[in-house]
């Protein structure tokens, strides 16, 4: 049998799944893009792997922690699973890189911050993910940017920021 390899759907977080509000970080501060809980149960019904990139320069830039990011991922799915029982990503990958921060570890120039392409190629080796039939849904010029880079299509949206 042939090795089929799954069509996705690569989400940017901030402006796309939950309101941006500017290094949004905290869980008590999350809110849910309006009608994005419909977009992820089509997405799931049609066969797409859903797979969360995100740049999270907050962290390089000391305001908040990986762990902070997990907890904040965490009650992004809590109340996603409040209309979608059992959902799940397929994957969350973060960026917590930025060349200009303030926290050693997280300072520097990496592949893995979009309009880089290492979180997407990651992804989509781990997940057996076929790129050409992949899109990437986000709300700035980097996120497209990276779509084409990575071989995928590109949709930005305006309304979560």
């Amino acid at each position: 049998m042939q090795n089929m390899r799954r069509k996705a759907v690569f989400l940017d977080r901030d402006g796309v799944l939950n309101v941006d509000l500017g290094y949004t970080y905290k869980a008590a501060d999350l809110r849910l893009v309006p009608g994005m809980v419909d977009g992820l149960k089509i997405l799931k019904e049609a066969g797409y792997a859903l797979v969360v990139i995100t740049n999270q320069s907050g962290v390089a830039r000391g305001l908040y922690s990986v762990d902070q990011v997990r907890e904040f991922n965490d009650e992004m799915i809590k109340q996603i699973r409040q209309f979608i029982p059992d959902f799940r990503f397929d994957s969350i990958m973060i960026c917590p890189h930025h060349p200009q921060g303030s926290v050693p570890e997280f300072s520097m120039n990496c592949e893995c911050r979009k309009p880089g392409t290492k979180l997407v190629t990651t992804a989509a080796a781990n997940l057996g993910l076929d790129l050409s039939k992949s899109w990437l849904v986000g709300d700035k010029d980097i996120d497209i940017e990276c779509a084409k880079k990575a071989g995928m299509f590109g949709i930005q949206v305006t309304q979560g920021g």
